[in-house]
């Protein structure tokens, strides 16, 4: 079945089907969802049968999404009148609470979903969300920190802990949950990249000289990593300033000129038209690379 631009001219039968895959796939597509169910799906929600506790669900996301508040509590009253003491119905009370800034209500319906079900992720997730949205940065490391104890490798976790640690500026806690991305999942070129960034930013001759081999492994996952590729050339160029050792500072130099040759290699494919800076970055890295190479 094609997607087609205007979803009210569907058929009952191919929207119930496009929401089913929306589902299966993982895909929100909140405007979507909601223009479907009041156009088509509304008319007639018990011919879904037993789908449309589902779709109830689905709309009610995406109502929220989208801000229609009042559509989610439709969804939220059909499902609970079904499921009067689930807590899957619970957590979408609690999502609705957020979604209306009523954050210690909320967060008191997930206090209460951890402790009856301390394994489940999605409460603990939902909490964070919460503090993130108060502003409560150092209540959401410590929540963050007791779900880690927990589901060890979530990467997702580990990568929003290190986020809020640079946010307190702890650059050295937040290379270490970057590291632990890397253990999870070592193929992922971003977390090499970030950690050359952090690496980078922290400074001194063994910072740099780490750095430079983040930026290197990223790129040779992702040989496309123009971001990489820049830290490669300013690490690089970072040694060659800074280096005692003639051979080291001549290694550098090299590499650093290697780096500027491939990004300018890069943007001379790239038409002005889609980018209207790539002449003036192709100057700045020519005049560079008359610098670089003079050291």
């Amino acid at each position: 079945m094609a997607e087609t631009t205007d979803l009210t001219q569907l058929s009952y039968e191919d929207a119930r089907a496009m929401l089913k895959k929306w589902r299966e796939c993982g895909v929100r597509r909140s405007e979507e969802v909601v223009e479907i169910w009041e156009h088509i799906i509304s008319r007639s929600p018990a011919s879904l049968g037993d789908e449309q506790w589902a779709v109830l669900e689905q709309v009610c996301i995406a109502g929220l999404d989208a801000a229609r508040v009042d559509l989610a509590q439709e969804c939220i009253d059909s499902l609970h009148a079904q499921f009067p003491k689930s807590n899957r119905v619970l957590k979408l009370k609690a999502m609705q609470l957020e979604a209306t800034e009523h954050y210690q209500k909320a967060l008191e319906i997930y206090d209460r979903l951890v402790e009856e079900d301390p394994n489940n992720n999605s409460y603990r997730k939902r909490k964070v969300a919460v503090l993130l949205a108060q502003g409560k940065r150092l209540d959401a490391i410590r929540a963050i920190n007791e779900y880690l104890k927990i589901f060890l490798n979530d990467p997702e976790a580990w990568l929003q802990l290190s986020e809020l640690f640079l946010q307190e500026n702890d650059v050295a806690k937040a290379v270490h949950c970057l590291e632990e991305c890397v253990l999870i999942q070592p193929l992922n070129s971003m977390y090499f990249r970030r950690l050359g960034d952090l690496r980078y930013t922290q400074g001194g001759a063994e910072n740099i000289e780490l750095a430079r081999a983040y930026y290197e492994r990223a790129l040779k996952i992702n040989p496309t990593d123009l971001r990489s590729q820049y830290g490669i050339l300013l690490s690089n160029n970072q040694i060659a300033s800074t280096t005692k050792s003639a051979s080291e500072k001549k290694k550098a130099g090299t590499a650093a000129v290697d780096a500027i040759d491939n990004l300018v290699n890069r943007y001379q494919k790239i038409s002005p038209k889609s980018n209207p800076e790539s002449d003036g970055i192709l100057n700045c890295l020519e005049a560079m690379k008359v610098t670089v190479g003079s050291k």
